[in-house]
């Protein structure tokens, strides 16, 4: 145990032995990352070199127990130089290289040496002449160096070097995100070996005294400021080259007086230039064809655009580059090629543009049709409906069955062409609705008087229901709802073959007041039923080829209930008929329980 006096100057070496065994230990547990492994071997090694030194320094007079413990620190001497070597290759991204051949080879002089200093005392071949000398406070061992040494000094200086220069040449290739990993790696491995290359050269202001361990104290501040002011093991280049060098958009590292610091494959492709002409060159050079973009995000950190250069389109992206106080210290461009998208939204914007001119067109000619057509029809129906009464002369059985289907005929076209009239409004949202007050009586009187003889004809009952506690008067469009009901009204009969017809108004609740129009007819089936509303469509097969029918009743009924702000419920069961339900929003809050008047024709 030394005089308390010595322990101002035992206490750097024991923090030179504590410090790169916290920061080993630490290391451990991070050692998926890339260079963590070869990172806690350095510390180890540094621990040992540090603590042999140490117990050699507190071993006084002892020559035998000095030898045995310079002896014994050698483990941490040889390690040290391959660990750094093998940290600094796989903290550049070049792990591949390290194959356990190359890791063999690169191992056989450090062992050598090794087990040359453990048996030093056969062959004197790493120091002899051993003697204990004073060195300031402490009793040092003194030592002539041998041959062997100046081999492992040579090749531990080797790894040293190449280490460095790896280091070195991925600083000046790294954006500013690495840089303060990097120098505080440099700096914190050259004081130890500055130090060693002192004591071993004789240039050492306290002879005999080996710097090297002291120095450790310093390399393991250093390392800890690294580690956790740059979280050197949390962040290696590797996953910079990984991401940033395969990725297929372009990205340029700009810092505040906007010079090009970084620039990946992608971006030098995209722009033309090669990083060894854009590094360190201002944006406004390296940009020189395209000065109208320089100046325009000359003073912008946070930017998304759309770019055309040579033919190409580029979405461009530009974000602030921070520190980790959140300062500004420059900015990241993204370009992204979107050539080929604008391409296809070019394709799409001009086949939509065609397939609304079609369209329009489309029903600029049915409009026009259709309205050519409804005046000989009207002329037709005319015509028919003098002789069906005999103001020319009166007619036999033959020809009033014979003017009749003409007129049957001329009602039915009459009202296709009324309907695709109504659906070309409704596609061009030209339709307007008048609301106004109206009687709910008054609408269900108009459409039974219209519909009751259409199901007289084909043996249907017909049945009206009105909620005696419907309000008296409602606000809406009351020749829109007519033509819904006579819809859903004509569609129920044209596919009920025997039973009746029902139509409801009522209040299904305290908001709403429905139409409901219910059949026993032939049902819809549950696929037909995704897509009876849709334009044009029918249920499929034999059905729509006996009924007839264009496919426009349903889907003008679900426009018009749309405009009003209701909606079309449908249910239905194949041969059980069905149940149309419009529903419709009730300003007022008047319904109750209703009672049923039924008028039955």
């Amino acid at each position: 145990m030394p005089p308390f006096q010595y322990l101002p100057y035992v206490l750097p070496l024991i923090i030179a032995v504590l410090t790169p065994g916290i920061l080993a230990f630490y290391a451990w547990r991070h050692r998926r990352t890339p260079g963590a492994k070869s990172f806690a071997l350095m510390m180890v090694a540094l621990c040992i070199w540090s603590a042999g030194y140490t117990l050699e320094l507190l071993s006084g007079a002892n020559l035998s127990l000095k030898v045995f413990w310079a002896s014994g620190k050698y483990l941490g001497v040889v390690l040290a130089p391959l660990a750094w070597f093998t940290l600094a290759v796989e903290y550049t991204g070049r792990e591949t290289w390290l194959t356990p051949r190359r890791l063999v080879l690169l191992s056989i002089v450090p062992l050598l040496t090794f087990i040359l200093a453990m048996t030093n005392g056969v062959h004197n071949l790493v120091w002899s002449q051993e003697q204990v000398v004073a060195a300031g406070p402490f009793l040092a061992l003194k030592v002539a160096f041998g041959p062997w040494f100046w081999v492992h000094t040579a090749y531990s200086y080797l790894l040293l070097l190449l280490g460095a220069i790896l280091i070195v040449q991925a600083l000046l290739h790294r954006p500013h995100l690495y840089q303060g990993q990097m120098t505080g790696l440099l700096l914190a491995l050259a004081t130890p070996w500055l130090g060693n290359a002192v004591s071993i050269f004789g240039l050492n202001p306290i002879p005999d005294l080996d710097l090297t361990p002291l120095a450790f104290t310093v390399t393991g501040l250093m390392l800890a400021w690294s580690l956790f002011r740059f979280r050197l093991l949390n962040l290696a280049p590797v996953a910079r080259e990984t991401v940033v060098e395969s990725m297929s958009d372009g990205m340029i590292v700009l810092d505040m007086q906007a010079q090009v610091v970084d620039i990946n494959p992608a971006a030098q492709q995209m722009i033309g230039v090669p990083a060894s002409q854009a590094i360190g060159r201002s944006a406004a050079e390296v940009f020189g064809a395209r000065p109208d973009l320089v100046e325009r995000y000359r003073h912008v950190t946070d930017a998304r655009d759309e770019i055309e250069a040579d033919g190409e389109y580029y979405e461009l992206r530009l974000s602030p580059l921070k520190n980790r106080r959140d300062i500004v210290i420059g900015r990241v461009v993204i370009l992204r090629n979107i050539t080929e998208r604008k391409q296809v939204e070019t394709a799409l914007a001009l086949a939509r543009d065609q397939a609304l001119e079609a369209s329009r067109l489309k029903s600029e000619l049915m409009s026009r049709v259709s309205h050519e057509l409804r005046t000989p029809l009207g002329i037709i129906l005319g015509y028919a409906e003098m002789l069906r009464y005999g103001s020319h002369s009166q007619l036999d059985e033959w020809q009033q069955k014979a003017v009749g289907e003409i007129i049957d005929s001329t009602n039915g076209l009459t009202g296709l062409v009324n309907e695709l009239l109504d659906q070309i409004q409704l596609d061009a949202r030209a339709v307007k609705l008048r609301i106004e007050p109206f009687a709910p009586h008054e609408l269900l009187r108009k459409v039974e008087g219209q519909m009751a003889i259409l199901a007289h004809n084909k043996g249907l009952g017909f049945i009206t229901t009105l909620a005696p506690d419907l309000p008296a008067t409602l606000s809406g469009d009351e020749a829109r709802l007519r033509q819904i009901l006579i819809n859903l009204i004509g569609n129920a009969i044209k596919f009920t073959r025997t039973g009746t017809i029902r139509t409801r108004l009522y209040c299904p609740d305290a908001e709403h007041w429905a139409m409901e129009v219910t059949d026993t007819g032939l049902g819809i089936p549950k696929e037909a039923q995704q897509y009876i509303f849709e334009p044009f469509r029918q249920v499929d097969g034999s059905i729509t080829r006996e009924h007839g029918g264009t496919g426009l009743g349903l889907s003008i009924v679900k426009h018009l209930t749309d405009l009003l702000g209701g909606q079309v419920i449908l249910e239905s069961e194949i041969g059980q008929g069905s149940t149309f339900t419009v529903v419709l929003p009730l300003a007022v809050d008047i319904c109750s329980n209703p009672t049923t008047e039924q008028y039955k024709l």
